[in-house]
């Protein structure tokens, strides 16, 4: 063996035998993080760098090594087949029973991970290619063998399977299902159900120009898959995992994944997608203020408007008259809610109600879109949308501080006449106080 590759593999094995050591002398103690994934994550890349070959050739450190490599790939090839004398059949991810040949995997397998740093987004990027093509030439046991091990975020990360934008995690109940996809500072409480519109507009653009034809009815498609993209990178599981935290029915997820995917795909749209979801992630980690959205939809489940504040909300605007889709107190709760959660109005705790209980939802959502359309905004609707949004701003407000009911007070008991919104907001602090905010 040439001596610049003895140095090497003398260099790894000096880096083995530290490792033993330390584990050695602190079991009880407790192992630190990258030494305690420092042999997990050898072994699954040894695997990756043997299962995806010749790919990772790369991280061969000399043509010799690479042979060496190259010598035992074609031999286990050759043995996948043949039965052992036992009667086992060899299975694709034995280790190489020549030392020459095992040591050469684990020099270029400790060449992919690199060296300290375990949770480097780099060392993912480098593992991704291989782990794809590993699993996509052998059987789906052997890719979801390797996701079961107690790996490194870093490394488990790397393992999950990528579809069409989204990762999945694989392996029945999985240890790791949750993992998410991307390391973030804010988390899965700071996604809303749908992403706001002022979001779309400062991240999507680009991916918007290159979409020709697409209509408001897609675009809230694309909205509520960048949500459960947020929430995979954030929290992490699968779509259904997501959709479920966000309080997304699994079918209306699902739908609006196949209209997203059948857009995305017919114009290889996927990486654009993919830019502008990181762009909003990325700015959702710089800041210091983030929406706790989780928190908004636990406090507002089963909220309403109270007959006092509805009575102050339509004071003065021409009458509505009595018609079928006239704006109701409950018409103002889902527009409230959906404004403050940013959610989806057919969504909403006060439709869903309706529903269980066997009860139409024709009527309310009716009147809930005639006052949405942008057509009938104007006069009293106008105003009375107006009122809401102030209202609602408010409401929000008292979600994020939450409040004890001597603070809802001082918030929302500002002198009539002082400001409008005082005047309209005085009796909100009763209806937060039955609302346990």
């Amino acid at each position: 063996m040439p001596e610049a590759d003895l140095s090497v593999l003398l260099a790894l094995q000096h880096r083995i035998d530290q490792r033993l050591m330390c584990g050695q002398s602190t079991a009880d103690a407790g192992q630190s993080a990258p030494d305690r994934y420092f042999f997990p994550d050898l072994i699954v890349a040894a695997h990756l760098i043997r299962l995806s070959w010749p790919d990772g050739a790369r991280h061969a450190s000399s043509t010799s090594l690479a042979d060496l490599i190259d010598r035992h790939v074609s031999s286990a090839a050759a043995r996948r087949y043949t039965p052992e004398p036992d009667g086992r059949m060899p299975i694709a991810w034995d280790a190489p029973e020549d030392p020459a040949e095992c040591a050469a995997v684990l020099v270029a397998a400790a060449s992919l991970l690199g060296h300290e740093e375990r949770d480097n987004a780099g060392m993912t990027d480098h593992v991704r290619p291989l782990a794809t093509s590993a699993f996509s030439r052998n059987p789906a046991n052997i890719g979801a063998s390797l996701r079961r091990m107690d790996v490194s975020p870093a490394m488990a990360r790397a393992l999950l399977c990528h579809t069409q934008g989204f990762y999945r995690a694989a392996g029945h109940r999985h240890a790791r299902q949750l993992l998410p996809s991307r390391q973030s500072c804010f988390r899965i409480e700071h996604v809303p159900a749908l992403l706001p519109q002022e979001w779309l507009s400062a991240h999507f653009d680009d991916l918007l120009s290159h979409w020709a034809h697409h209509t408001d009815w897609k675009v809230r498609h694309l909205r509520r898959v960048s949500a459960l993209k947020l929430a995979e990178m954030s929290g992490g599981g699968t779509w259904p995992d997501c959709a479920k935290t966000l309080h997304i029915p699994w079918n209306t997820a699902q739908q609006s994944l196949k209209v997203i995917r059948q857009e995305l795909n017919s114009r290889d749209l996927w990486s654009d997608f993919e830019r502008s979801v990181e762009s909003v992630a990325s700015q959702l980690d710089w800041d210091a203020d983030r929406v706790h959205y989780g928190r908004r939809r636990e406090l507002l489940s089963s909220w309403q408007v109270p007959a006092g504040d509805w009575a102050e909300l339509c004071r003065d605007p021409e009458q509505f008259g009595q018609g079928a889709t006239s704006p109701t107190r409950d018409t103002a709760t889902v527009l409230i809610w959906t404004h403050v959660t940013q959610g989806d109005h057919l969504h909403s705790p006060m439709l869903g109600a309706l529903r269980e209980s066997g009860c139409s939802t024709q009527r309310l959502v009716a009147s809930i879109n005639q006052l949405r359309t942008p057509a009938n905004r104007k006069g009293g609707k106008r105003e009375l949308l107006r009122r809401l949004e102030t209202y609602s701003a408010v409401l929000a407000t008292a979600c994020d501080q939450r409040p004890d009911t001597a603070a809802i007070a001082t918030t929302f008991s500002t002198p009539a006449g002082t400001n409008e919104a005082g005047r309209m907001l005085a009796p909100v602090a009763r209806a937060l106080t039955g609302a346990s905010l």
